[in-house]
Order: structure tokens, then C-alpha cells, then sequence
């Protein structure tokens, strides 16, 4: 059997995180996994709602400790919640704040009571062990469950780190402004430094002055995990940002104009990540200097029937690609879109993730999608957009795709809204699309 440690190359002294400002040494770090572990429940499944991420990293390496698996809801709503006690029903909850769930043990991480900083052996744990569950985010239907192994968690981490040059003499810090609960977050933002011996920042900023202020407080070589929607707002803040090593985006399409805002703006490298809850991380670019995906080391592509599927050393099993890609060759692709979000209209197809990449690239839009509601049999189905343009009109925004998009595909109408309602992951899924148009629908007719 192959174990795989919890910790990469550090030494016992070395900055893991920094939590609150303060340095968590390797040996501290330990120490606390030991302390928590040691408070669990004999369960086989556990709800990390830990909302700092170095009390998250302690309550899910500490599960691990007890063999137990962590699940990763898609979204943190009641709902889910209990959607998930209910078919995990041997559960229990760890917090680091004031959360509670209904009907089901809890356990609040203090880490404030801090045990001895004895030296402990870094703990290895089973690469074949289950270490989480993750849950595709429900964009197109009701989410689905994905095994997570601790090996393949480590190897995705070690294969993506290897392609980030940066010195191995200098320190580096990891700051996020993605949730640690979901795949792309506990990849990047937790798994990623754990096996580089890099350290973890432990907060989530938000706005682009948390985000600038939170960079500014390590003077080391920086790499920030976001999003298209987080580094837009960060553009369009025109706030002071340090120089930045790498900077790393997923959730959704990356304009190339964007890309290269950001690679001015912060003096950085722009890496984009393609991967799906089933596989995780399988592929990198950098958008503002190819088109192409390039496979993690010791990655291939298989041809199916309708598709591909990726193969790996850690996959039991091919695992199939859920978007439409065109293989270049063993190692690289393009990207066309998931088959859910390509359209035909009129007999003229597009993909939503491209005309949404249009829509974000106008002047003055903040935010904003695409929809195509269900077909209505008495009624021809049109496309519509919600932009998120203070100071636009929906007038400017359809003279402004004029120029960018084949008439069929402009919306009718654009609908001007506040704010878009994404997920915790940055992601606009079916169902508040269709809250949102009968909203709309619901104001006209009022």
C-alpha cells in the first residue's frame, strides 16, 4: 500500500500558514492537527465549515487522521446541507465560528487555546483513502458526488506546482479569493502549497482593496488563486497592487483582454486552469499567449465514442471529459464548451461561455450571462442577458454586441439588474438564472 505525507518539503520551523497575521510553523501546525484530531468524533463523514482556511486545513488534515472523509457541499445553502446529512447519515460538523446544523453533532475548532509546539513526525496518510467528496455545482442539474482519493490530491498538486517557476530560495505565499470548500479552492489554495512547501494566507479577502491589502502583508513571492469575476473587479478598482509571481483563475472563461490587464496591472504571469469536479485539475494555459491546453504531466487524452476522456497514473479509470474539446495532439486541446451550453438558433450554433466572454468585454459592464430559457410550446425561446452596467442602458449593451455577435444570438431583452447571483464559486447556475427571469417577468407585469 502507498502512503503519501500530509505535509511537502518543509522544515520544522518553515511558515505553513499565516493565521491572523502570525507564522504557523510546520511543527505548530502538527501540533494542532494532533490537538483537533484527538476531539473528533468516530464518524466516517464530516462537514467542514471552517470559514478561515487554516482552521479549515487543520479540521480536514485532522480528519484524515482519523480516517475520515471530508465532504464538499456545491453551495453551503440549508438546503444542501441537509440533502447531504441525509444520504451521509454517519456525519458530523466542524466550525470555527457560530454556524450550527440542525440535528447533527458539531465540533468548534479553537485554535486559540494552542497546544505544545512539540516536534511531531509529518503523518503519511493511505493514497487510496477517500479524503473528500466533491460535488459538481448543480450549473445544469441536481449536483453529483465525486471520490476524491488523497493520492490523486496530492499528485494533482505536485504535477500543477511543477509548471510555476519560481525560486526555491525564496519564500512564497498563496493568498485566495476562492472558498477552500470547493475543488478548485482546496486544489489551489491548500493542497497546492502543502506539497511545495509554500504558505497558506488564511484569509478569503473579497474586495479588491482586501485582495491588494492582503498581497501587500507578505513581502515574498506572491501567487494569487481567483477568479475572472474577482480580477475584473480588481481592474476596474485601478487599486495599488504588489507585483504578483503567478496568478491563477478557473470557475469560468478568461478573456485574453482581461488576462492581460491583470499581467500589466499586478506584473505577473496569468495561468489558467481547466478541470471538473470528476478529474479535478487536468490542464493549463496562459491565455494571454496560446489558445491551447496543455495536459499535466503524465496525462493523456482517450478518443470515446462522443468525446474524450483523460487518463491518469492516479485515475482507476479513464475519466470522461464533460466538455467538447479538439485534441491537438496526445498532450494539448482546445476548448469548445460543455454540450449543455452550446445553443442552435435558426440552424446557428454558439457556445454561452463565448458570448458571455463578449458581453464581459464591453465597456462599462461589471458583470453579466447569457440565458436561454426552456422552449415554451406557444412561444418562440430567445435568448436574454442580465448585465450588471451601472450607468448603461439596455440600448448601449445591444449597439455594443452589434459589433461583436451575429444578430440571431443578441438578447432580447437585456435585462439591467444590480448585482448577478453566483454561487460561493463565482458560477451563475440554471436555477437562479430561472429565479432571476421570473423575477424580471414578475416586474414588467407589475
Amino acid at each position: 500500500m502507498a502512503y503519501s505525507p500530509f505535509l511537502g518539503p518543509y522544515q520544522p520551523h518553515s511558515t505553513v500558514a499565516w493565521y491572523r497575521g502570525e507564522s504557523m510553523s510546520a511543527s505548530r501546525v502538527l501540533s494542532h492537527v494532533a490537538f483537533i484530531g484527538h476531539q473528533l468524533p468516530h464518524r466516517r463523514y464530516v462537514l467542514n465549515m471552517c470559514q478561515d482556511r487554516y482552521a479549515f486545513l487543520v479540521g480536514f488534515a485532522a480528519a484524515l487522521s482519523q480516517n475520515q472523509t471530508t465532504l464538499l457541499p456545491p453551495n453551503p445553502s440549508p438546503e444542501m446541507l441537509q440533502q447531504l446529512i441525509h444520504e451521509y447519515p454517519d456525519c458530523y460538523y466542524l466550525t470555527d465560528g457560530q454556524e450550527q446544523i440542525a440535528s447533527l453533532e458539531g465540533i468548534s475548532i479553537n485554535l486559540d487555546s494552542s497546544p505544545d509546539h512539540t516536534i511531531l513526525e509529518n503523518p503519511k496518510f493511505l493514497d487510496s483513502h477517500i479524503a473528500a467528496i466533491a460535488f459538481t455545482s448543480g450549473t445544469t442539474g441536481t449536483p453529483r458526488p465525486n471520490l476524491k482519493s488523497w493520492g490523486s490530491m496530492v499528485q494533482i498538486a505536485q504535477k500543477t506546482g511543477e509548471g510555476l517557476a519560481l525560486s526555491p530560495f525564496n519564500p512564497v505565499t498563496v493568498v485566495a479569493t476562492v472558498p477552500h470548500q470547493h475543488m478548485y479552492g482546496l486544489e489551489t489554495s491548500i493542497m497546492l502549497p502543502l506539497q511545495r512547501g509554500w504558505a497558506i494566507h488564511s484569509g478569503r479577502p473579497f474586495f479588491p482593496e482586501d485582495i491588494a491589502s492582503a498581497l501587500q502583508e507578505h513581502p515574498a513571492q506572491r501567487i494569487l488563486v481567483s477568479t475572472p469575476i474577482h480580477l475584473r473587479a480588481c481592474v476596474m478598482a485601478q487599486s495599488q497592487f504588489p507585483d504578483v509571481a503567478y496568478t491563477l483563475s478557473a470557475t469560468a472563461p478568461l478573456p485574453k483582454l482581461l488576462a492581460k490587464q491583470v499581467e500589466d496591472m499586478l506584473h505577473t504571469s496569468m495561468i489558467e486552469i481547466y478541470g471538473f469536479a470528476e478529474a479535478g485539475t487536468i490542464a493549463t494555459r496562459q491565455p494571454v499567449q496560446e489558445d491551447h491546453w496543455t495536459l499535466l504531466p503524465e496525462l493523456s487524452l482517450e478518443e470515446l465514442q462522443d468525446g474524450y476522456a483523460v487518463c491518469s497514473p492516479y485515475f482507476s479509470e479513464p475519466v470522461p471529459i464533460p466538455d467538447t474539446i479538439q485534441s491537438a495532439n496526445p498532450q494539448q486541446f482546445t476548448l469548445e464548451g460543455r454540450p449543455s451550453h452550446l445553443i442552435n438558433i435558426g440552424g446557428h450554433r454558439a457556445s454561452l461561455d463565448a458570448l458571455n466572454v463578449q458581453l464581459l468585454s464591453i465597456e462599462g459592464v461589471v458583470d453579466g450571462a447569457f440565458f436561454l430559457p426552456e422552449e415554451q410550446a406557444e412561444s418562440v425561446t430567445r435568448l436574454v442577458a442580465f448585465v450588471v452596467a451601472p450607468g448603461q442602458t439596455s440600448e448601449s449593451i445591444l449597439s455594443a454586441l452589434r459589433t461583436k455577435i451575429a444578430p440571431v444570438f443578441l438578447p432580447r431583452p437585456v435585462y439591467l439588474i444590480d448585482s448577478l447571483p453566483r454561487t460561493h464559486a463565482g458560477k451563475f447556475v440554471r436555477k437562479d438564472a430561472e429565479r432571476l427571469l421570473q423575477n424580471q417577468l414578475n416586474l414588467r407585469q407589475s
